[in-house]
């Protein structure tokens, strides 16, 4: 019997001895031993665990170096903003991805330019820029805007995405631009942010309606639809003619909730057909 056994976590988490776990925090024997403790760490919450935690974004094993990361992010002290952007770059991508969920618990500004940079991360972009979104900075517009030229085309996609969060009027006429992006899954992201932005950008989508893509006839659709303008009737019922059927069905939904009453001709013969396609 070994005369010094290890840190039991879960007794220490049940007494919430965060003294104890700080220490098993430091347990070089036993890796798992310190990424249970970083997580009890994050549920007690208590701000003096804050230091070794930050120390514990260094360990040698990255299951330590996630769950120092998550519990920075569940305590939300405004300590651990860098050290968590530092994260952001760390060798092992899943680690990343929890620094950007954790600097969207802390919401400090500091963290928004590096996470705007982090788009650029294919493996922690779709993180970074739901993060951005929870954050709504508008300082996020410019370098957003930017990146809608950006050569790879999910960086577009997700710039895209968080300007609709921001609803930035800087951003109308940028996004206005993307829905003619060579690639039609920015277009599509660019119709469902103008559809949150609002009335500007009306023409616009109306003339998307003639997109070559389904998918993104469907998106300019539903913005038009939640824009609510009544210049969108007329080529939403020309939508009930669109040679595809989900198409149709967003067009007929959204003339339905605008209050438009189908009259006994062809355009209304297009939305009881669209109609029962539900």
């Amino acid at each position: 019997m070994p005369l010094f056994a290890p840190p039991n976590i879960e007794n220490l988490k049940a007494r919430r001895n965060v003294e104890g776990l700080i220490k098993a925090l430091g347990y070089k024997k036993d890796a798992k031993i310190r990424s249970g403790a970083a997580e009890a760490l994050g549920k007690i919450g208590d701000t003096s665990a804050i230091e070794p935690l930050i120390a514990a974004l260094k360990d040698s094993d990255s299951d330590v170096r996630k769950g120092a990361a998550k519990a920075l992010g569940e305590i939300g002290d405004a300590r651990a903003v860098e050290p968590l952007i530092a994260a952001l770059k760390d060798s092992d991508k899943d680690v990343g991805k929890i620094a950007a969920e954790a600097l969207g618990k802390v919401v400090d500004p500091c963290a928004v330019e590096p996470l705007i940079a982090a788009l650029h991360d294919k493996d922690v972009r779709q993180v970074a820029a739901n993060v951005l979104r929870k954050i709504g900075d508008p300082r996020a517009a410019a370098p957003l805007i930017a990146a809608l030229q950006d050569n790879g085309e999910y960086v577009r996609c997700h710039a895209a995405i968080v300007l609709g969060e921001i609803g930035d009027a800087r951003a109308v006429e940028p996004l206005i631009a993307a829905l003619q992006d060579s690639e039609s899954w920015v277009r599509q992201d660019a119709a469902e942010a103008l559809g949150k932005i609002g009335s500007p950008a009306v023409e616009p989508l109306i003339a998307a309606l003639q997109d070559n893509s389904e998918y993104v006839r469907r998106d300019a659709a539903e913005a038009l639809g939640k824009i609510g303008d009544p210049r969108a009737v007329e080529p939403l019922i020309a939508a009930l003619k669109d040679s595809v059927s989900w198409v149709r069905k967003v067009a007929a939904k959204l003339l339905e909730k605008m209050g438009w009453q189908p009259e006994q001709n062809e355009s209304g013969a297009h939305y009881w057909i669209a109609k029962q396609e539900w």
